[in-house]
C-alpha cells in the first residue's frame, strides 16, 4: 500500500518537539536547491560490517545490484543478468548484461562477477547458504557466469536475488571509503553507516531524479520521527506506530505501509513438558486472538497471521491452513484433556526487540484465561538464537521472514529435523525443537529439490497446515513496514521487502 495509511485507523500522536533533536543529523538539503533526500533508518545489527562493500550497507542504498531481481510478487527477475539456465541438477549459466559499467567506468565482464562472489562468499560465509563453494564460480566467456552447486539446488537464482549478492568491484576498499557498484547511486560520502549518494549518470537502466540521497543511522525511533516533522529528514523508515495517525493527520507528512515476507509466531517445543503434549498446545493456539492483538498492541499496523509463512511468499497457504481460534471454552477443555498439570511454561523474547514484550504479555494474559501460567523470560539479541535452539523454553516469540526471491531456507531451518533450528538437539539427542519428524522432514525435501512453483507449493503446504493443526507454530501476525514522509515526497513503489524499495524512483520537490 502506498500513499496515506487509510487502510485502519491508528491510534495515538505524535507529541514530540524538534528541539532535543537539533544537530543530531547534518545539512538535509547540502546543495541549496531543494532536491536533497535524507533517510532516517533503523540501526542494523550488522552496522559496521560491510567491508567487502566499502563499508556501504547494501541494502536500501541502490549502489549495488545482483545478478537477479526479486520483484513485487517475490519472484526472480532479470537484473544484471539477462537470462540463466540450469544445465544440469549442479550446473547453472547465467548471462549477463552487456551494457553494464562500474562507478568506476570498468564494464562488467564475467571475472568481475567471479571476483565479486569469492569475496562475498568469503567475508559473509554464505557457502552453506547458496550450496556453492568460492571456486566453485567460474567465467566461461566474458559475459557468462557458471556456478557449481554443491548438491542440487533449483532455487539458486532466487537464493542470489538477496542484497548481500551485489556485484562489488575489486577495487572496492573500506578503509579508503571507495564503495564501487553498477546501481543506480553511487558514494559520494560515508561517515561510519551514514552515507550520502549521487546519482550514477550512465546507470544502464534509470538515473534518479534527486541531486542527493542520504541514508542517516537513527536508532531510536521517535527521534526518527522528531527529526521528519522538522524537515531535518524527508523519509523516516518505521516510525513508532502510535505516531501514524498523527503523521497522517498532517498537512506536512503522510505515510505509507506495505506487508512484508516477514511472521512473528510462537515456536512451540514440542520436546520439552508440558508442550510435548499436542493436545495442550492445541490448547494454546484456541487462546490467542491475533485480530485483538493486531489492532491493540500492533496498533493496526499488521494483519492477523494463520500460519508461520507470509502470504507475500509465493508458496505460503494462508488461505488453506484451520484457523483456531479466539475460543477459551474450547481451549479449556483441551487444557483438561491434556497432561498439563499445572505447570509454568516460559515464554521467551528477544529484549531487543520492542513489540516482543508487549506480545508476550498479551499471551501470557490469554493462557491465564484458559488456566495455563506462563513466565516472560527476556535474554539479549546475542543470546536469543541459542537460548531457542537449546530448547530452554516452551514457547519463543520468533520473527523471520525472507530477504530474497528464494524462501526455502525459512522453512528447512524451523521444521527440519536437520534444519539450524533444530539440528544441535537433534544431532545430540535425537529430539529438537519444532520437528516433527521423517514425514515432514520428506515433504520439506521434496519441497526444497521441486522444480516447479505448483510442486513447492503442495509440498510445503502440506508441511503448513501440519505444524499449524499440531500447533508447534502459534500464528501471531504478518509483519508490515511503514515509511513516513514529507508531502513533498512521492515514495516509489514499496517493495514487500523494505530494503528493496527503489529509492531511485522517489521524486521530492523541496
Amino acid at each position: 500500500m502506498t500513499g496515506r495509511h487509510t487502510r485502519r485507523a491508528v491510534l495515538g500522536g505524535i507529541g514530540v518537539g524538534v528541539a532535543t533533536f537539533a544537530g543530531c543529523l547534518g545539512d538535509s538539503d547540502p546543495s541549496g536547491d531543494g532536491e536533497s533526500v535524507t533517510v532516517a533508518r533503523p540501526q542494523s545489527s550488522q552496522d559496521g560490517e560491510w567491508d567487502v562493500y566499502g563499508g556501504v550497507i547494501p541494502y536500501f542504498t541502490g549502489v549495488f545490484e545482483p545478478l537477479v531481481g526479486t520483484n513485487h510478487e517475490m519472484e526472480p527477475e532479470p537484473l544484471l543478468a539477462t537470462d540463466w539456465m540450469r544445465e544440469d541438477e549442479y550446473t547453472w549459466r547465467f548471462d549477463l548484461r552487456e551494457d553494464v559499467t562500474f562507478h568506476n567506468e570498468a564494464a562488467l565482464t564475467a571475472d568481475t562477477v567471479v571476483d565479486s562472489f569469492q569475496a562475498i562468499i568469503d567475508d559473509r560465509s554464505a557457502t552453506g547458504w547458496i550450496n556453492v563453494e568460492p571456486d566453485g564460480v567460474s567465467a566461461i566467456d566474458d559475459t557468462t557466469v557458471e556456478f557449481e552447486t554443491i548438491e542440487p539446488f533449483p532455487s539458486l537464482p532466487g537464493t542470489i536475488s538477496h542484497n548481500y549478492f551485489g556485484v562489488v568491484h575489486p577495487d572496492t576498499e573500506a578503509d579508503d571509503d571507495v564503495a564501487i557498484g553498477t546501481g543506480p547511486f553511487q558514494l559520494e560520502e560515508r561517515n561510519g553507516d551514514d552515507v550520502t549518494l549521487a546519482p550514477y549518470e550512465d546507470h544502464w537502466d534509470t538515473v534518479p531524479s534527486v541531486e542527493r540521497l542520504s541514508f542517516e543511522v537513527v536508532s531510536d525511533a521517535t527521534t526518527r520521527v522528531t527529526a521528519l516533522e522538522g524537515d531535518d529528514v524527508q523519509v523516516a523508515i518505521d516510525p513508532p506506530r502510535n505516531t501514524v495517525s498523527g503523521l497522517d493527520s498532517s498537512a506536512e507528512t503522510a505515510t505509507a505501509s506495505q506487508r512484508t515476507p516477514r511472521t512473528c509466531f510462537g515456536g512451540v517445543n514440542i520436546y520439552k513438558e508440558p508442550t510435548d503434549d499436542a493436545t495442550l498446545r492445541q490448547a494454546l493456539a484456541y487462546a490467542i486472538d491475533q485480530e485483538q492483538l493486531v489492532e491493540t498492541i500492533l496498533e493496526g499496523v499488521g494483519d492477523p497471521a494463520r500460519g508461520p509463512i507470509s502470504p507475500e511468499i509465493p508458496w505460503s497457504s494462508h488461505d488453506d491452513l484451520p484457523a483456531f481460534g479466539p475460543d477459551h471454552d474450547r481451549a479449556r477443555d483441551l487444557v483438561a484433556d491434556s497432561s498439563y498439570d499445572g505447570e509454568t511454561l516460559t515464554i521467551l523474547i528477544d529484549g531487543s526487540e520492542p513489540d516482543d514484550r508487549n506480545v508476550a504479555e498479551r499471551l501470557q494474559y490469554q493462557f491465564e484465561e484458559i488456566g495455563v501460567d506462563s513466565e516472560i523470560r527476556s535474554v539479549e539479541s546475542a543470546a536469543f538464537y541459542e537460548t531457542f535452539t537449546d530448547g530452554d523454553a516452551h514457547v519463543s516469540i520468533v520473527t523471520l521472514g525472507s530477504n530474497s526471491a528464494a524462501a526455502d531456507y525459512l522453512i528447512r531451518a524451523m521444521f527440519h529435523s536437520e534444519g539450524s533450528d533444530n539440528e544441535q538437539r537433534y544431532e545430540s539427542e535425537g529430539t529438537g525443537v519444532m520437528n516433527l519428524g521423517a514425514e515432514v522432514d520428506a515433504l520439506i525435501e521434496e519441497g526444497y529439490f521441486a522444480e516447479s512453483l505448483e510442486d513447492k507449493r503442495e509440498a510445503y503446504g502440506e508441511v503448513q497446515r501440519r505444524v499449524v493443526e499440531e500447533a508447534v507454530a502459534l500464528p501471531l501476525y504478518y509483519v508490515e513496514y511503514v515509511l513516513a514522509h514529507r508531502e513533498a515526497v512521492s515514495l516509489p513503489d514499496l517493495h514487500p521487502i523494505n530494503p528493496m524499495t527503489d529509492y531511485a524512483h522517489l521524486e521530492y520537490e523541496g
